[in-house]
């Protein structure tokens, strides 16, 4: 009997977990963002609480197709207009520390691909720091 009123209990207090796509960028991820290609040209993010502009095409909830953003957060990544085309889909993103010139700054990991990350910093630095998780 307890049993039974226990998976009761359980039943009536589970709630769905989901992951609902917003039109609104974390704080984590805003700002100008920068990543050296090689040969002086940068690859730049910038995020704003309700634009992404990626070199420069501008992705806002207001615009239609590819072009709408969409945000939704999956552990500690965020993944910015999640599309079955690779082509569409701007990766995912998040925020940690890395070593750079000396000192530990914030930059923005992009995901993108199987195992291939862009390291992107909030100040132009000619130096790459993108890498391959797969080898």
């Amino acid at each position: 009997m307890f049993v039974a009123l226990f998976g009761l209990f359980l039943a009536a207090n589970t709630q769905p977990v989901s992951a609902q796509a917003s039109t609104k960028t974390p704080a984590k991820i805003q700002g100008t963002w920068y990543c050296y290609k090689g040969k002086s040209k940068f690859s730049q993010i910038k995020v704003t609480p309700k634009s992404v502009t990626f070199d420069g095409k501008k992705y806002t909830p207001s615009k239609k197709g590819y072009k709408k953003l969409s945000v939704s957060k999956w552990g500690s990544w965020y993944m910015l207009n999640k599309s079955s085309k690779q082509s569409q889909s701007l990766g995912q993103f998040k925020t940690t520390k890395k070593l750079i010139k000396g000192s530990y700054k914030k930059v923005l990991i992009r995901s993108y691909g199987v195992g291939s990350y862009d390291v992107y910093t909030s100040q132009k630095i000619k130096h790459k720091y993108t890498y391959n998780a797969l080898g």
